[in-house]
């Protein structure tokens, strides 16, 4: 692993090879703080390289971003197929017989901010629809550099995945990304709430996570709970939540995929929305 102009996390494998661009998916992540890609050899199903930024502005996110593709000589090659994950921006969900296309803008004010462009994803699993709105300065990124781009919200990537899953007993997954807690929750294989939160301190997020028990009376001493993302086993997050929850652990890489030797220095159940994206495109 090594770093480089603007110090992001590159991992490459000893076999990867741009000059066979034409045999890589291209996965991307574009968030408000956030944009990273991976490139998977459809050939071998083997990640062969990933390249994770963290964003210094805020203000101006579709800018640095724009300047980081620019001088991305790697992401520019003509891939045999693309895809884009929409990370952290405002959704709701609804059930699908309850979905009605001319009144998704309506149904998510309703519920959260609208932040621009209002789009929704088909989750077939749960039979359910993810509403969810991108900035078209977000959206126009992917229209000028990725226009052959399947593109979905991250969050409907990780319920879909999250329902292939033995979901048998009462389970919970906790996906941590930049403060943010997307929570979802399945009871006898039955998706029964999903949420996210925005937290500040480690008190926070147990709260929203006890809450979000409390809501579902679903027992701490029961439910297992697997964590992804921003955590580490035994840092100050981790430590808190097992306190009240000892059914805890973190997740692991997908299993379709083969991961060089060269991941072992990205924790597993680091960037599983990115690494599965692939598998709901």
């Amino acid at each position: 692993m090594e770093t480089g102009e603007n110090n992001p996390i590159i991992i490459q494998s000893d076999n990867f090879n741009i000059a066979l661009a034409n045999s890589y998916h291209l996965s991307i992540q574009l968030g408000i703080s956030h944009f990273s890609y991976c490139l998977l050899n459809t050939t071998t199903f083997t990640y062969d390289y990933a390249k994770i930024y963290t964003l210094s502005s805020v203000d101006d996110t579709a800018a640095e971003i724009t300047e980081i593709i620019n001088n991305d000589v790697i992401i520019k090659s003509e891939f045999s197929t693309q895809s884009v994950a929409f990370v952290n921006f405002p959704s709701t969900l609804v059930p699908s017989s309850l979905y009605k296309k001319e009144e998704a803008e309506t149904i998510l004010a309703f519920n959260t901010e609208v932040m621009g462009k209002v789009l929704a994803d088909t989750i077939l699993s749960q039979k359910a629809h993810l509403i969810y709105s991108v900035p078209e300065s977000i959206l126009t990124i992917v229209s000028n550099f990725f226009p052959k781009a399947k593109q979905k919200a991250q969050e409907s990537i990780l319920i879909q995945q999250y329902s292939q899953f033995n979901n048998n007993t009462e389970k919970a997954y906790l996906y941590l990304n930049q403060k943010k807690v997307i929570i979802t929750l399945f009871k006898e294989n039955k998706l029964v709430f999903n949420n996210s939160f925005d937290y500040l301190t480690k008190e926070d997020l147990l709260y929203f996570v006890l809450f979000s028990f409390e809501q579902l009376k679903l027992s701490t001493e029961n439910i297992e709970v697997i964590l992804f993302g921003s955590i580490e086993k035994d840092d100050e997050y981790f430590n808190l939540l097992y306190d009240y929850i000892r059914n805890l652990k973190l997740g692991k890489r997908p299993h379709q995929f083969t991961f060089p030797a060269e991941f072992d220095s990205l924790a597993e159940h680091k960037y599983f929305g990115l690494f599965t994206q692939v598998l709901c495109v």
